[in-house]
């Protein structure tokens, strides 16, 4: 019974018009690589065409730096120092503009002179 069922399997099976997709196939994906290729290598030669050409001069050929802000060559020590800025202005006494009475205070003690102050909001509305 297992004869019978391969041979009818193979009479099924139309292996001409499989070859045929197969052949086909190969040769589209063939034929569309070949044009991609084609395409990049004029658009490519174009590109280049656009390109200014290099200057004569050797200084002139020296990479200038790139333009500020530039990236940062040691990010963890610069956080580290900006954060010990930051520490010495939150935890010490000064001036922000002496003129006008404006003043920074250390962040506990505006914490105790909020805390003191009575909680009256009509006083507190301009």
């Amino acid at each position: 019974m297992s004869s019978q069922s391969n041979q009818k399997l193979d009479r099924e099976l139309n292996l001409k018009a499989l070859i045929i997709f197969a052949v086909s196939l190969t040769g589209v994906v063939l034929a569309m690589a070949a044009l991609m290729w084609i395409l990049s290598g004029t658009l490519r030669s174009r590109l280049m065409g656009q390109d200014p050409p290099p200057p004569k001069l050797p200084a002139a050929r020296i990479q200038q730096p790139p333009p500020e802000p530039r990236l940062q060559a040691k990010p963890e020590e610069d956080l580290r120092q900006m954060r010990r800025e930051d520490e010495a202005l939150l935890s010490s006494f000064g001036w922000i503009d002496e003129a006008s009475g404006i003043a920074h205070v250390p962040i506990e003690t505006a914490i105790d002179l909020l805390a003191e102050e009575p909680a009256d909001t009509e006083a507190n509305k301009p």
